[in-house]
């Protein structure tokens, strides 16, 4: 049975509710067989939301006073789920309802929660959703309602206020949730909730970032800062790229948009697109932000995980992975050249995460031959024998299907995997057959030390024999 003071505040009665919880805070601990306690009553009386018709005085609003009494009396009531949205407090506070919102005032019971239930961040809803990812989605819905249908992107005022508080409490909000290739997390939420407002920044005329050439002028630059940053996405994105490298960022680093984008596994091209042109210098700047790897943005993406197994049937990061790679050698070739703290250069992170020849492993030869005979500083392996093992160790992991036509559908994304890295060996064979050379005058040398072989004379007149080589000879199976 439902104590006073629950009874009390589903009806609005918050002065009643206030004197009952003075005499008796155990009462607030009351949680209703719809889920809810007196704290989501309360908070939901000053966001408007309604999902109980019955409620009377809705226009009553719950004192902020009361909302801190009710969670200092029953913290647990901050990560409790309604069973209506699955919802906690905090997600009702987010939960942007009305056209014209007080986004002082939501924020305001945000840092009230945040203050006595500081995990209440975490909390997430049946469908993965955060609270940060509910305020994600539903300003941008009502946003993108609001605007005309012909008006520019960037038009419009945004109010970052309560981003800010949550990401500033709990930076891992803005981390990238990756689960069997498929992408989720604030920056993806606020990607698709905007591929419309992406599509039309991509292709205004002033910018040109659709066709635009290899390289950004200064001018060019500025103007496209200057109209980006009017657009409130932008703004978001730019916060949560801040925030999410602030667990690992390391002292005294500055931040770089195209770095941190980079850095995000998965990252939308578009985003990266954006940060290209309107950050075109980064592009050649090393990555100091998460400790001496000292990588390019070239070497980020590379390293992304490709985990395109057999089950997977949204192959996003993969697919992705690709566009960023042919994106960021075009704009600077000489990025795959170059080789981080580890001497790694971008085509090793690439074969030892799962990229493909398709993928983007073409790209990176193409751009830098003399990667294919470089072996690995950690393994010795060259990178088409990085790409062998890397294929073994994807094709162990994948999981044995039980029925038999899941199981013939196995079988199949398999065949098409084991083709898709011989494909990448062969080509990595195929486009520098050189390494073959340095293989056997290693083998040579373990065989027999007193074999006066001379390792370097390959490399002597490696120039010359590379431009014998020529991919474009190979492009009917590549």
């Amino acid at each position: 049975m439902a104590t006073q003071l629950y009874r009390g505040a589903f009806k609005h009665q918050w002065e009643r509710v206030s004197k009952l919880i003075d005499i008796d805070p155990h009462e607030a601990c009351y949680i209703h067989n719809d889920g809810t306690t007196a704290l989501h009553l309360a908070v939901m009386s000053r966001t408007n939301y309604v999902f109980n018709e019955d409620v009377i005085e809705r226009n009553n609003r719950a004192p902020l006073n009361l909302i801190e009494k009710l969670v200092i009396a029953f913290p647990d009531a901050a990560t409790t789920l309604c069973r209506a949205n699955t919802y906690s407090p905090l997600a009702y506070v987010c939960l942007i309802v009305e056209n014209h919102c007080d986004l002082a005032d939501l924020d305001a019971m945000a840092r009230i929660l945040l203050k006595h239930a500081p995990k209440c961040t975490r909390v997430k809803t049946s469908d993965g959703l955060t609270a940060l990812d509910i305020h994600i989605v539903s300003y941008s819905r009502k946003f993108n309602d609001l605007c005309p249908v012909n008006a520019s992107p960037t038009s419009g005022l945004t109010n970052t206020l309560l981003v800010r508080t949550l990401l500033e409490h709990d930076p891992f909000l803005a981390k990238v949730r990756i689960s069997k290739d498929k992408v989720s997390g604030a920056v993806e939420l606020l990607y698709r909730s905007n591929t419309n407002a992406f599509f039309k920044i991509l292709t205004l005329d002033d910018i040109k970032m659709k066709h635009r050439r290899p390289s950004v002028n200064l001018r060019q630059q500025k103007a496209v800062v200057k109209e980006v940053t009017k657009w409130w996405v932008w703004k978001w994105l730019i916060l949560l790229l801040k925030y999410g490298t602030i667990p690992y960022k390391k002292r005294g680093a500055q931040f770089h948009a195209l770095q941190a984008a980079a850095g995000l596994v998965g990252c939308p091209p578009s985003i990266l697109t954006i940060a290209m042109n309107a950050f075109p210098f980064q592009l050649k700047e090393i990555d100091r932000m998460y400790g001496d790897d000292a990588n390019l943005p070239l070497h980020e993406v590379c390293a992304w995980p490709c985990e395109c197994d057999s089950t997977s049937t949204d192959p996003v990061i993969s697919s992705r992975k690709g566009v960023a790679i042919a994106m960021l050698v075009q704009e600077y070739p000489e990025a795959a050249k170059i080789s981080n703290r580890h001497q790694q250069t971008p085509l090793e992170l690439a074969v030892s995460t799962g990229t493909t020849w398709d993928i983007g492993v073409r790209k990176l030869c193409r751009a830098n031959l003399k990667a294919v005979c470089i072996p690995s500083p950690k393994t010795g392996l060259y990178p088409f024998m990085t790409a062998a093992v890397t294929a073994g160790e994807m094709r162990r992991q994948d999981p044995l299907s039980s029925s038999k036509r899941s199981l013939m559908t196995h079988l199949k994304n398999l065949a098409k995997q084991d083709l898709q890295f011989v494909r990448t060996i062969y080509g990595l064979l195929r486009s520098n057959p050189l390494v073959l050379i340095n293989c056997f005058l290693s083998e040579e040398e373990d065989q027999d030390c007193s074999f006066p072989t001379n390792k370097t004379q390959p490399d002597n007149n490696l120039d010359s024999l590379l431009a014998s080589v020529n991919l474009d000879d190979s492009e009917d199976f590549m």
